[in-house]
C-alpha cells in the first residue's frame, strides 16, 4: 500500500528488509499511474563498506546512487516515505 501512496517530489528511503535501518534515501523524480522513478542521492556508508579511494567512489556512484524506476504493485522493494513533497 505505501507504494501506492508515493509522489512526485517525495523523499523516501529504502530499508532494510529485516531491519529499520534506511540503507538508501532519494527523491521521486517521477511518478505515473504504474510506476515511479527515485534518484537516490545517499546511501549507509556503513552497511556498504565505503572503501577509500577514487576506484570506490566512482563504483558506489555508478551503482548505488543511481535513478531506479519501481512498478507500485512490487511491494517487495521496502521503500517508505520520509517526507512528502508540498
Amino acid at each position: 500500500i505505501g507504494a501506492i501512496m508515493i509522489q512526485l517530489g517525495d523523499y523516501v528511503a529504502q530499508i532494510h528488509p529485516k531491519e529499520t535501518f534506511p540503507l538508501k534515501k532519494g527523491i521521486v523524480i517521477e511518478s505515473s499511474i504504474d510506476s515511479y522513478t527515485v534518484h537516490w542521492t545517499s546511501y549507509n556508508k556503513k552497511f556498504f563498506m565505503e572503501f577509500e579511494g577514487e576506484a570506490f567512489e566512482e563504483l558506489n556512484s555508478r551503482y548505488l546512487l543511481t535513478k531506479m524506476s519501481y512498478h507500485r504493485t512490487n511491494y517487495n522493494v521496502d521503500i517508505i516515505t520520509l517526507n512528502k513533497a508540498g
